[in-house]
């Protein structure tokens, strides 16, 4: 049989991100499946993502971990970030960590909805009474309820009043006045209203001036949600119903994210866009987790659903939810959509108690005993210090059989010779390439120290059709040569991040052709 070389240049491997749901599958390069700790750069190769650097010196006294953080803006357009552990509230001032949960009947748990509304900073968690914090120098304090009465766990800030969702009962406060729930105030009941039948509030939002209202198995939307004159009760019939779905709901509040043109959330079924679902009017057949679906929703089942964070980087273009008993976040780049409508992702094998953007787009993230802001090339970095832990960005390609545009080699043996890795950044820093035949995940593989370079591949630009690279960046590359053979291949990077970006440009790899597979 035919002996020929036969080389292999892949171009931003993993450019359309994570596919867990066929990892057993025949796949191009282009999938992974496996993305840990990486996330979708500008350019679409998959790069580390960053670590996390400490907001503050000292850690909060018992190192509790950060459930909620929140910034809140007052009526001169001043900015509080406060934030609840060890059933407290603090705020955080140039790094000063300040107890401000004042005169509030003592929480029992720091799972709180916090909003602004009317130059006030307003708190609800169910079991609790709702607080107040009424200007930045202030502390909290219950809410001097003067009518009707007000428990929920889901409160929403929007055309002028406050809503809050209790189970069946949609309520809602009188205009820009927090303390009354039944003069100039009102509620909906929802039992009637559910299409999925009996169902339980869990989250709401505000989209293109529609009241947005979840369950968790039903998503109600309502039109008109005011009153002409900005007083008074709001008149049932004014507020009407014009989207009810059933069979998809919301089962985690914080899972809610608003992306300026649609909200994502986190359904039964996977994460799913609020736009997409009211176009389609039911369970829609695609989601934008669809590649990483039955990974996923096993994972969301051992969660506390209470627990289960997000958050939505404008900067960065990315949806992230964070999974605390699996200790694994997912990560959707939302500047990149896929032909199937579905997000590229990849996973960290981190998770956070708290997520919130500021309005700077600033990203925190809750740990134990710190807010930390999302930036650097290192996790647990003290704010004062360059010192923290390392973590590993893993990449593994589905099963190949190298063939190419107008060749079949899906029946041939390959016998790989060389292979040449080429990254942005990771200069200095340890990599190892690995590589396993015919279904079976019994790697062989070699380590190296990587040096720069920012010329063209040692293997030469003929003969793997390699380009001169250019803009001055850093580049680094591995190469080694390679054992074993078989029908199809997987290539697996694992690069140690240390400080800096690295991102995965690209593979190359020269095989030999051997007889014909039986």
């Amino acid at each position: 049989m035919p002996k020929n070389l036969v080389p292999a240049s892949v171009s931003a491997p993993a450019f359309y991100g994570l596919n867990t749901q066929r990892k057993a599958d025949i796949l191009p390069f282009q999938w992974a499946t496996k993305a840990d700790n990486c996330v979708v750069d500008d350019s679409g190769r998959i790069a580390s993502r960053k670590g996390y650097q400490n907001a503050h010196t000292t850690a909060v006294t018992g190192s509790p971990d950060i459930e909620q953080i929140f910034e809140y803006k007052d009526g001169s357009g001043s900015l509080l970030n406060i934030f609840a552990a060890d059933n407290k509230i603090f705020k955080i001032v140039g790094g000063t960590v300040t107890d401000i949960s004042g005169t509030i009947t003592t929480p029992t748990a720091n799972n709180w909805k916090f909003q602004n509304f009317n130059s006030k900073c307003i708190g609800f968690q169910s079991g609790h009474a709702p607080i107040v914090l009424a200007t930045n120098g202030g502390n909290f304090a219950d809410i001097s309820i003067a009518s009707g009465t007000a428990s929920a766990n889901e409160a929403l800030s929007a055309f002028g009043r406050v809503w809050i969702l209790d189970g069946t009962s949609l309520k809602y406060s009188a205009s820009l006045d927090e303390t009354h729930w039944s003069t100039g105030a009102g509620s909906f009941d929802l039992s009637t209203v559910w299409l999925s039948g009996m169902d339980n509030g869990t989250a709401l939002a505000e989209f293109n001036g529609h009241l947005i209202v979840f369950g968790n198995d039903s998503i109600i939307v309502y039109n008109n949600p005011w009153t002409p004159t900005g007083t008074g009760a709001i008149d049932a019939t004014t507020m009407s119903l014009v989207e009810n779905i059933g069979g998809i709901g919301c089962i985690a509040r914080d899972s809610v994210q608003h992306m300026g043109t649609d909200i994502l959330f986190l359904s039964n079924q996977g994460v799913r866009s609020l736009g997409r679902t009211i176009q389609e009017k039911s369970m829609p057949v695609n989601d934008i987790s669809k590649n990483v679906s039955d990974e996923l929703n096993a994972l969301v089942k051992l969660e506390v659903k209470s627990e289960i964070r997000s958050g939505y980087s404008k900067t960065d273009g990315f949806y992230v939810i964070s999974l605390p008993t699996a200790n694994k976040s997912y990560y959707f780049d939302l500047r990149f959509k896929l032909q199937d409508g579905s997000y590229k992702t990849t996973k960290w094998l981190t998770s956070y108690k708290a997520i919130h953007v500021a309005s700077d787009n600033e990203m925190y993230l809750g740990t134990a005993g710190y807010i930390n802001t999302y930036k650097g090339y290192l996790d647990g970095v003290s704010s004062s210090v360059s010192v923290g832990s390392t973590y590993d960005m893993v990449y593994e390609s589905g099963w190949n059989d190298l063939s190419s545009e107008g060749q079949n080699l899906s029946s041939m043996n390959k016998i790989p010779k060389k292979i040449s890795v080429l990254l942005l950044g990771g200069g200095g820093q340890d990599l190892s390439v690995k590589w396993a035949f015919d279904f079976v995940d019994d790697f062989s593989s070699f380590s190296k120290t990587l040096g720069l370079s920012s010329t063209a591949a040692e293997f030469g630009i003929a003969e793997f059709n390699i380009g001169e690279f250019s803009g001055g960046q850093s580049y680094s590359r591995a190469n080694g040569t390679m054992s074993k053979s078989g029908q199809f291949i997987k290539i697996g990077i694992q690069m140690t991040v240390n400080g800096g970006l690295v991102a995965l440009q690209q593979i190359d790899m020269q095989s030999k052709i051997g007889r014909l597979s039986l």
